[in-house]
């Protein structure tokens, strides 16, 4: 059997698919796919059970599940959600195979490799280095970050928790921010800055560094005001995003030897996309002083198929299964 089960679990939703490793060579775009409410099924087990149902599938025997939280030791605890399993115990449980389960994140790391030209919009377009690691970063929930290098046999994924390095502010503007949040926070993170609650914190300290009150606002009611600019704290809110996410982009760059290019990902940035652009985005990426030229050289992409992960975690399972690669 050609076909394999891949999925990308959130606290949210869980977007399914069947993916036929015959044809990989066409980017491991996954069909059948079905996004079900997570919170509607007591276990992992369950929902995989119903995506089957609503499939008309029997139960794959390989399965690769891309998963918001941490996995230790084959045990995995569901950020967001009431779910914590032993990753053989649930394979042996739904009489599959093989059952791989990567975090979110190194799975669109493994993605970047195998997207096609509809799933990426290109930021900053310079020629990649071959050869070199990828790092794929983005703010959503949290800000999540990972980096693809290559080795003799492929790729190899390294998991990183950089969303939780401390902010390093560039202007007055930045330092007055993080002073305001440092009385909030005894660590101020990129995570607290670069993130939907981080969008709303740059709102609140904007404004109480104008000496101006704030509404109580969403992630997305700021970003929604500052795109139409019907909001001047929002706008300045939005606009300061951009320019930190060009100078933490540039920094992961800087620090991962990223030559092969950077990713971004996550569910706000292609929300923003056409405002992203207008912003000092790629002047904040590329000022790194004695570095600049070598950050320069770095391209950057958005990554625009909300699905992407599901291509990752196919291509993570028929890379290391070897019943896949026959």
């Amino acid at each position: 059997m050609s076909k394999i089960l891949v999925a990308d679990i959130g606290g949210t939703n869980g977007r399914f698919g069947l993916v036929d490793t015959s044809v990989h060579g066409k980017g491991y775009q996954a069909e059948q796919q079905i996004s079900l409410p997570s919170g509607n099924y007591p276990t992992l087990a369950d929902m995989i059970r119903a995506y089957c149902d609503q499939a008309g599938i029997s139960m794959p025997k390989f399965a690769c599940l891309a998963i918001a939280g941490p996995i230790q030791d084959g045990r995995v605890k569901v950020t967001n959600l009431q779910w914590e399993f032993v990753i053989a115990e649930l394979r042996d449980e739904l009489g599959m195979q093989a059952l791989d389960i990567i975090n979110d994140y190194s799975a669109l790391a493994y993605a970047a490799p195998h997207l096609q030209a509809q799933d990426k919009v290109t930021l900053y377009d310079v020629e990649p280095k071959p050869h070199s690691p990828l790092g794929v970063m983005g703010p959503g929930t949290g800000f999540g970050a990972a980096l693809l290098a290559p080795i003799s046999s492929g790729w190899k994924i390294i998991p990183t928790e950089s969303g939780h390095c401390s902010f390093a502010p560039t202007t007055e503007l930045e330092i007055e921010i993080l002073k305001h949040l440092r009385q909030r926070f005894e660590h101020v993170s990129i995570e607290h800055i670069l993130s939907g609650q981080g969008l709303v914190s740059l709102y609140q300290s904007i404004a109480a560094i104008r000496g101006q009150t704030t509404e109580t606002l969403t992630p997305a009611d700021v970003s929604t005001r500052g795109l139409a600019n019907s909001d001047p704290l929002c706008h300045e809110a939005l606009e300061s995003f951009c320019h930190i996410l060009g100078s933490v982009a540039g920094d992961k760059a800087l620090s991962w030897g990223a030559m092969g290019g950077i990713y971004l990902g996550g569910g706000i940035v292609p929300k923003i996309a056409d405002f992203l652009p207008q912003t000092d985005f790629i002047k904040r990426y590329t000022n790194k002083g004695v570095m600049q030229q070598y950050v320069s050289d770095i391209p950057v992409h958005m990554v625009t198929n909300d699905k992407a992960a599901l291509i990752g975690t196919a291509a993570w399972l028929v890379d290391t299964t070897p019943a896949l690669q026959a």
